[in-house]
């Protein structure tokens, strides 16, 4: 495999031409930023979410964790982290543990994480356990830019509250 075909009709759309990163097999987004020396701060992953009636995603730094109440203070309701069985029936054509970071793309509502514009270069899981795309800053705000977004994630040495993933 390797870019979705779903996400990538839908950069192509949205965003224009992009690069990919190819690196060794890993099973986390974490696992592929160190295996291709990218700063983890710069590799965004989506965390999948759901309120009573829909899925959502949130994309946060892959050093983070998603903080839920923070996610709740932004889009003005509860939710909860989807089930693993429910991913995968959401991203059909990826990997399984390899959801790319544009929920959008899958017709997902997003939130996303205000540090994500801090670096003039992003990253984010293509679809399977060996390839990355690259955005820069202004294709991902691009993206982004219509959805709500905020303070929705912090580091894992600073949680002191369990609702966080």
């Amino acid at each position: 495999m390797s870019v979705s075909a779903t996400l990538d009709s839908y950069l192509t759309r949205k965003a224009g031409k992009y690069d990919t990163v190819i690196h060794a097999h890993t099973t986390s987004a974490t696992d592929s930023a160190l295996q291709s020396n990218i700063p983890l701060k710069q590799m965004a992953k989506g965390v999948v979410l759901h309120d009573q009636d829909h899925y959502m995603m949130a994309v946060i730094p892959a050093m983070n964790k998603v903080a839920l109440t923070q996610v709740e203070e932004v889009i003005g309701r509860p939710a909860v982290l989807a089930k693993e069985t429910e991913i995968e029936r959401l991203f059909k054509d990826c990997e399984p543990g390899a959801v790319p970071a544009i929920g959008q793309a899958y017709g997902l509502n997003v939130v996303w994480d205000d540090s994500l514009m801090e670096d003039a270069d992003l990253y984010l899981e293509a679809g399977d356990h060996r390839h990355l795309i690259h955005l820069t800053r202004d294709q991902f705000n691009k993206l982004m830019r219509k959805n709500p977004h905020g303070t929705i994630s912090c580091a894992p040495e600073d949680l002191h509250d369990m609702r966080y993933s």
